[in-house]
């Protein structure tokens, strides 16, 4: 036994020189447990020798007693020795495997606090017949032009995303934490082929502190009065249905959250916050910024959102209702209200099926992707103080059953619309500004594959019918086929 005790403190001693110069909190953590375990290694040592002694005073006493001596002192029973040892020896090794867990998952920041990174790395390959806005992800159809080429073939991999994850300290009772998702979605450069080239772009950033009812985000994100979106491999640069219902884009915002566990299986959940008030003008600078129509109204938006989740164990359904306001100034006077009202669902429908989806009635949503893009339009030249501008009301909404026969296969179908007032439209006259659609319409369908569950495999077929404000109708065909690699 003292040969395994001795053992032991060197392998402890071991385990501690080989963690490196500079440790986290995490390894410092191991250190101290480890250095408990020499501790009480050290303490084991000496009721072994106490052990010893108290031995050689039995094997006295039993010699005494031999001789004659019928009053012997009594003695103190021996500690079990092994079993303490046993216990130690099955301590230390759940600390090895917990400092080689750290080991694989490590990595270094600038802090001290654990830094967590994760991402896809997504290949898509599509064919697309007719003409379209976005050769990889397409929204709208176009007219086809006499003379040119009726589709195309192409392959990307600019729809890779990279997460970064980071887990502070303790604040005020809150848990803080911190996330940035990156993909290749925002451009190419000017160069020969830059097309493969896919310029890295912020998706989301944010801030957040978590206490047990309450939290509190600084960042951007999707508009959290529109959380969904349909589930594909070939739209995540553009989430699916953009132009078709689906109210997103990369917003900064303030959102605070209170919950309510009303029983085991019902939570409620209320969502207040301020947003940045974007128009959906396209940049006019590609190194400075200037205010869009909402940023000059100098009047942030408000949103708030009430949601119920209820269901047993992981089998989770939710539905929400979302109201926004914003305001927007367009110069010479000409404020326009924007709003909107929200309801949106994600539901559990028995063993194999679930739907989700959302529906959207409002106003001026050009910012949102609302409207088809379109949230004002003039009866004039926009420069001009002599035109009027007038809000586009607009509805609009998807809907996606989802069926799962086996856990590693899932089909999704869906459709998607979004349809401006024509009555709004009407306003338009053409003068220098970009014309509006009147309806767009989208059909999904999809099928994903995960062999394992960091691999899989989809194949989604996109059918687009476009509207124009002259009144022509497009229609586009999209077959896209994915493989991503999450890790």
């Amino acid at each position: 036994m003292k040969h395994m005790a001795i053992l032991l403190v060197f392998s402890a001693s071991t385990l501690l020189a080989q963690q490196g110069a500079q440790p986290d909190a995490g390894l410092q953590e191991m250190r101290q447990e480890l250095h408990e375990v020499v501790s009480s290694l050290q303490e084991t040592r000496s009721e072994l020798r106490e052990s010893q002694s108290q031995i050689h005073q039995l094997q006295a006493e039993v010699a005494a007693l031999r001789a004659g001596n019928t009053q012997p002192a009594p003695a103190t029973p021996a500690p079990d020795a092994a079993d303490q040892l046993a216990s130690l020896q099955q301590q230390q090794q759940l600390l090895s495997t917990r400092v080689d867990q750290q080991y694989q998952t490590k990595v270094e920041s600038g802090s001290k606090y654990r830094v967590r990174l994760s991402g896809l790395v997504l290949f898509n390959a599509s064919s697309t017949r007719g003409a379209v806005d976005e050769q990889d992800v397409p929204m709208l159809a176009e007219p086809h032009t006499p003379g040119t080429a009726a589709g195309n073939i192409s392959a990307t991999m600019r729809q890779t995303l990279l997460n970064v994850d980071v887990f502070g300290p303790d604040l005020a009772g809150a848990k803080t934490s911190a996330s940035m998702q990156f993909d290749f979605f925002g451009g190419f450069p000017n160069t020969l082929d830059g097309v493969t080239m896919g310029i890295a772009r912020m998706r989301v950033a944010r801030a957040q502190l978590d206490w047990n009812k309450w939290s509190l985000s600084f960042g951007q994100d999707k508009p959290f009065i529109s959380p969904n979106s349909p589930t594909s491999l070939a739209a995540i640069g553009t989430p699916e249905f953009g132009y078709s219902g689906n109210l997103w884009t990369w917003t900064p915002e303030i959102v605070a959250e209170r919950r309510w566990e009303v029983s085991e299986n019902l939570v409620a959940k209320l969502q207040f916050g301020l947003l940045d008030p974007l128009g959906g003008e396209p940049s006019s600078d590609h190194f400075s910024r200037y205010p869009e129509s909402g940023e000059k109204s100098r009047t942030p938006a408000f949103a708030g959102r009430q949601s119920l989740q209820f269901g047993n164990g992981t089998q989770k359904s939710s539905v929400g209702i979302g109201g926004y306001f914003a305001r927007h100034d367009y110069d010479f006077g000409r404020i326009v209200d924007s709003w909107a009202g929200t309801l949106d669902w994600n539901v559990i429908l028995g063993r194999h099926f679930e739907t989700a989806g959302e529906l959207y009635r409002g106003q001026a949503l050009g910012g949102f992707w609302g409207g088809i893009g379109a949230s004002t339009v003039f009866d004039g030249d926009p420069a001009s103080s002599l035109s009027h501008a007038f809000p586009v009301n607009s509805i609009g909404g998807w809907s996606q059953l989802k069926y799962k026969p086996a856990a590693k296969w899932e089909v999704n179908s869906a459709f998607g619309e979004d349809s401006p007032f024509a009555s709004d439209l009407y306003h338009f006259n053409g003068a220098s500004q970009y014309e509006p659609y009147l309806r767009n319409w989208t059909t999904m369908f999809n099928v994903i594959q995960r062999p394992r569950s960091n691999l899989m495999f989809s194949l989604e077929y996109r059918h687009l019918n476009t509207v124009q404000f002259s009144g022509k109708r497009a229609t586009a065909e999209h077959v896209n086929l994915g493989v991503g690699v999450s890790f």
